[in-house]
């Protein structure tokens, strides 16, 4: 392939990534999204999920608690018996 040709295709899948930005519900989020998480994820996840879990404990209250524990328990399928 010759320098022609390769420009050539680069400007012709530029055009088709246009198009396909273009397509996208909320481009400008899309794009901050994308960026802030290819730098550093953990700044945005962390406290999204901190929020997500805070908003979950005081909307189900003990339930909550107790699927958590059933998650990282493995849903009984380990039982420890105290004191070991």
């Amino acid at each position: 392939m010759n320098e022609h040709d390769f420009l050539h295709r680069l400007q012709q899948r530029a055009r088709e990534q246009e198009q396909i930005m273009k397509r996208v519900p909320f481009p400008d989020l899309f794009s901050w999204m994308a960026t802030s998480l290819g730098e550093n994820p953990y700044r945005l996840l962390i406290p999204l999920a901190f929020l997500l879990s805070l908003i979950l404990q005081f909307a189900l209250g003990k339930s909550y608690d107790d699927n958590i524990l059933k998650i990282f328990g493995g849903f009984g399928l380990v039982h420890l018996h105290w004191p070991f």
